[in-house]
């Protein structure tokens, strides 16, 4: 459905890296920001719920369609994550990296998504 960021993803996600970086956390509601241009469908608000262990009204979304403010800021905003990303994936050891910073263009927002 979407690119998701948030809380909601390091509480209830089933992805590898999670596992690699022994990182969960624990929380009573969670958060994710959805990068599209509707809300989601019931049956995800169900699965993420499942996922995070948590009731359907514990959970936040927040959506943004990619060619809003909004949305190009969540883009740009990654680069950092992007960057620790592929230093993981060259096994680089994270736990050496004590501070990061990130600059990405902030394009404006476009009417006509592509």
């Amino acid at each position: 459905f979407a690119i998701g960021s948030g809380p909601a993803r390091a509480l209830g996600s089933s992805e590898k890296l999670f596992d690699e970086l022994d990182y969960r956390d624990k929380a009573a509601s969670a958060v994710l920001v959805l990068e599209a241009d509707r809300p989601p469908p019931p049956a995800l608000v169900e699965q993420v719920a499942k996922a995070c262990k948590l009731a359907p009204d514990r959970l936040t979304f927040i959506y943004a369609p990619t060619s809003s403010l909004a949305g190009t800021v969540q883009i740009a905003a990654r680069c950092l994550e992007v960057a620790l990303h592929k230093a993981h994936e060259l096994h680089f050891p994270l736990d050496h990296i004590v501070d990061g910073i990130a600059t990405a263009p902030l394009p404006p927002p476009q009417p006509d998504f592509v």
